[in-house]
């Protein structure tokens, strides 16, 4: 199974260096994060439904951290 999200966001670059730490593949799945036209690019693949939803959660989160921070600044 195979999930792609865009989000838009100012600052991509900033967004995907802050996340690299978390991007380590695992056994239940794996991700990749890249900067696109007008934000960045999640795709996340899974062999069960469980993993999939987990990465898609936790790193919507994250996203949505970092988002609330850059609005901050």
């Amino acid at each position: 199974m195979k999930a792609e999200i865009e989000i838009p966001c100012k600052e991509p670059d900033k967004i995907i260096e802050s996340l690299k730490p978390d991007m380590d593949q695992t056994e239940k799945f794996d991700v990749n994060i890249t900067k696109n036209k007008d934000g960045i690019k999640i795709e996340v693949e899974s062999n069960e439904i469980s993993g999939l939803l987990a990465a898609i959660n936790s790193y919507l989160k994250m996203i949505k951290t970092l988002k609330d921070l850059e609005e901050i600044k």
